[in-house]
């Protein structure tokens, strides 16, 4: 069966015996065994049907000739070729050892020896499953099983061995930075195991009011001359139980020399307080151990931090303006976009009535200065309308005008407006109303386009409020459904 697998590398073998003299094409560079199989691949593509390749027209030439400015079609066809028939037969050939090496893998038991022998894991090393098949004598099978092999117990024996130095390894991790439990003057730690040992390790304590649970101290209330503290450990494993006690002698944390004056500083300020529970005024110590004490008030100073969220707030600021900015600019060009179609419909009515474009611009101008004294909205595309008429008021050529009228309101429609102005101001109205009819039904359908497009990105916003109204909605209709139960 193994053979099948070697039957690819053989077979390239003997096409690389025979390829080996091969020259490949001054286009391909590759060195090593890339281009071992390139040479392969060119004597696997000159064998084959040449003839009956794409032609000329074919979709690969046709392709590769889009794609790069090269005159030698023939050479570049010959590369992508070999350069394709190369990756799949490595590919092949790498496929083929992983499958034998699947094959060999697969062969090989994992878990039973000798045919009927598990051996299961020692303590820590966890549990596996092993999928068995079972057999007769004639090779008829019998079942497959999945089956559960739990890691090794211990014996009574072997625990007991196992506590003995367990226990022995348990005193270090306890004491941890004191010397011994005749002097334990730091937090010790009550451990829940030892490490490389089956056992949990549970405590109990015959003083909660210098020692805690978890083996901090109460070093405020251990007194100078110490106390006693019984401990016991309760390790357990596989139902058995075994106890560990300990007699521990608390001491009063040893104080560096700084530490010391602290702490009898502190204690002269509680003396002080006492001494003038009555009295308007604290007299603070001013001499310890000979030394004199100078008192000054510590001030919470922000000040670091206020200007530090200064920065920061202008920096944002900076940045939010530059956006507002940009809001605002898409806010006139969606505005300008909308209006657009009624400006080309007034320019189209206008000029059917027998008034020139210049009229009509400086009519429209006139009316949307008395609708902004009357209060009306600000609207950009008439703004710049009355900017036009005063630039024709001030002797500025039409063409030119209406030219930087479009430029002003930087937009595709408008431009293409300015120029239609520019270009028939000698053809006459006659052919610019054409035009202009033409032009405002295309700017109503963009118009629709527009609107559609607006409304789709609505309906997307609106999307994250309904599902968070949703859940609200949900929220409300369970819990009093669970509750009732």
């Amino acid at each position: 069966m193994i053979v099948l697998y070697f039957i690819p590398p053989i077979v390239l073998f003997v096409l690389w015996i025979k390829a080996k003299d091969m020259t490949l094409p001054s286009g391909i560079n590759e060195e090593g065994i890339s281009r071992e199989f390139l040479k392969i691949a060119l004597f696997i593509y000159e064998k084959s049907s040449r003839k009956k390749r794409p032609i000329e027209e074919g979709k690969i030439r046709g392709y590769l000739l889009a794609l790069n400015n090269r005159k030698d079609i023939e050479q570049m066809e010959t590369e992508y070729f070999i350069r394709k028939i190369s990756i799949a037969l490595a590919m092949m050939l790498a496929g083929s050892f992983l499958a034998a090496a699947v094959f060999i893998s697969s062969r090989n038991s994992k878990y039973l020896e000798d045919g009927s022998i598990i051996y299961r894991k020692n303590y820590g090393e966890g549990e596996f499953e092993a999928r068995l098949l079972a057999q007769n004598e004639t090779g008829e099978e019998i079942g497959e099983y999945d089956f559960l092999v739990n890691e090794r117990l211990y014996s009574a024996e072997e625990a007991n061995a196992l506590f003995e130095r367990a226990s022995i390894e348990a005193e270090q991790l306890i004491l941890k930075d004191n010397p011994t439990f005749d002097e334990i003057r730091d937090d010790i730690n009550l451990i829940d195991s030892v490490p490389g040992y089956p056992f949990l390790i549970s405590w109990k304590l015959d003083n909660f009011e210098l020692m805690h649970s978890d083996g901090s101290l109460e070093t405020d209330k251990i007194p100078a001359e110490g106390a006693l503290v019984n401990v016991t450990a309760i390790y357990k494993y596989n139902e058995q139980t075994w106890q560990q006690e300990f007699v521990m002698r608390l001491l009063p944390k040893a104080l560096s020399p700084k530490e010391r004056i602290a702490k009898n500083l502190g204690d002269l300020l509680k003396e002080a307080d006492g001494k003038t529970t009555y009295d308007e005024k604290i007299q603070l110590p001013t001499d310890l151990e000979g030394e004199k004490i100078i008192w000054s008030e510590q001030v919470e100073d922000n000040s670091i931090l206020i200007l530090a969220l200064a920065i920061i707030g202008a920096c944002l600021c900076y940045m939010v303006k530059d956006k507002e900015l940009k809001a605002e600019m898409e806010k006139r060009n969606l505005q300008m976009l909308t209006d657009y179609p009624q400006l080309v419909s007034e320019l189209v009515l206008y000029l059917g009535a027998g008034m020139t474009v210049r009229n009509i611009f400086e009519k429209l101008g006139k009316n949307y200065i008395k609708e902004r004294e009357k209060g009306e909205e600000k609207r950009f595309v008439y703004e710049e309308l009355v900017r036009t008429c005063r630039e024709l008021a001030s002797g500025i050529s039409e063409a030119e005008a209406y030219e930087r009228f479009g430029a002003r309101c930087a937009s595709q429609q408008y431009s293409r407006l300015s120029t239609l102005l520019s270009q028939n101001l000698r053809k006459g109205n006659g052919e610019l109303l054409k035009v202009l009819n033409e032009e405002s039904k295309n700017a109503f359908n963009e118009k629709m386009d527009t609107v559609r497009k607006l409304g789709e990105e609505a309906g997307t916003k609106l999307l994250l409020p309904m599902i968070l109204m949703l859940l609200v909605v949900m929220v409300m209709i369970m819990i009093p459904a669970y509750m009732a139960f």
